[in-house]
């Protein structure tokens, strides 16, 4: 969700100046797909190609390792942000894949609670956003510098990829906030007319640490909201309190949607929290928009068991964000409201995976 409702209006733009003045290094190209690095406004950004289907992805790790934009047949998949200078700026959300961790969405106070302790935020270190209720939220990685990458490289088996890491536990200001010691390991791979995400945490501390990561990508559907048809076959809606904080309630879906298979979306507006999502035999959930022969579909590996829908009427974007659990899941947690907190002891490795898959 955005960390302010109120801003849209700069949403729909277009990202042509990206390339104006800019010069492309080769990194690795092997036939169908490659990788090139550039540069971009003085950041250095990594590029996947599928020169096959004309996609382009865009990565820029030293702003929280936030993917900028997403092309397929030369047509926007996410919404671009007008520049990455604003984009930085702002501190405001505006398109693209923000990543969110150690905490996804919202969290109901300047605090959070892990096996029966209470952990207190610094709101004056500044590395965290606050929503339009003044609650923390999206966690403490969005505008983040210290992302490295440590792998990429394009090849018909392996298609276009980039991996890039942040060493959290080398940095006081984010365990000053998140006192448990970890690395994040994140690789996009373009293949095979997908987008993967895999982000793998390790824990190299002595103590056991709490996993609540999140995804926050924003999709420029095609055609007009009154065509946008949304498949979002959720068994469960949790309800949410008038700040947008899960009570521990829920409902079936079709409570709000009259038909989350085949909802039409027009003007209904959706900040919501979604749960129970339908498997097929690969383990996958699926919820998607199209719009004529075009379709934007996002895959859930088994460790996303969440889903954020946000589409704010009257905007063309939607968005459908991949959580390990809901809204202020630790607190949730500690309150027995949500019993499946993902939990890591010492040594131990947490891996989750999606995939974005444009057609038509």
């Amino acid at each position: 969700m955005l960390q302010n409702r109120r801003f849209l209006p700069t949403l729909i733009l277009t990202v042509t100046l990206w390339a104006a003045g800019q010069a492309a290094s080769p990194v690795l190209a092997a036939g169908r797909y490659s990788v090139t690095k550039e540069k971009v406004e003085g950041h250095a950004t990594y590029h996947l190609h599928d020169h096959a289907l004309k996609m382009d992805f865009g990565l820029v790790p030293d702003i929280g390792n936030f993917a900028y934009e997403f092309k397929a047949d030369g047509k926007d998949v996410l919404v671009p942000v007008e520049s990455l200078a604003s984009y930085a700026k702002a501190r405001q959300f505006r398109g693209g894949i923000p990543f969110l961790e150690p905490f996804a969405n919202r969290l109901d106070g300047d605090y959070y609670f892990f096996q029966g302790r209470k952990y207190l935020l610094n709101g004056s270190l500044g590395n965290f956003l606050r929503d339009q209720f003044g609650q923390p939220i999206h966690g403490l990685l969005v505008y983040e510098t210290h992302w490295r990458v440590v792998k990429h490289g394009a090849s018909d088996s392996e298609g276009a990829f980039v991996t890039s890491r942040l060493d959290f536990y080398r940095y006081p200001a984010l365990m000053a906030q998140f006192p448990f010691a970890h690395t994040i390991d994140v690789t996009y791979r373009l293949k095979d007319g997908r987008l993967e995400n895999t982000t793998v945490i390790h824990n190299v501390g002595a103590s056991a640490m709490p996993v609540d990561i999140g995804y926050h990508p924003y999709f420029e559907s095609p055609g007009t909201r009154q065509d946008w048809v949304l498949s979002l076959p959720a068994r469960k809606h949790w309800i949410l309190n008038k700040k947008l904080i899960p009570t521990g309630a829920t409902e079936p879906t079709d409570k709000l949607l009259t038909n989350p298979a085949h909802f039409v979306l027009g003007k209904t507006y959706l900040d919501d929290v979604f749960s129970d999502l339908p498997r097929d035999s690969q383990g996958l959930a699926r919820v998607s928009v199209e719009s004529g022969n075009s379709k934007i579909e996002v895959l859930f590996g088994k460790e996303y068991s969440f889903a954020v829908v946000y589409a704010p009427w009257p905007h063309s974007l939607i968005c459908f964000e991949p959580y390990t659990g809901p809204t202020d899941a630790f607190n949730l947690h500690h309150e027995g409201k949500f019993p499946g907190l993902v939990i890591l002891n010492p040594g131990q490795t947490f891996q989750a995976k999606f995939w974005i898959v444009p057609t038509g």
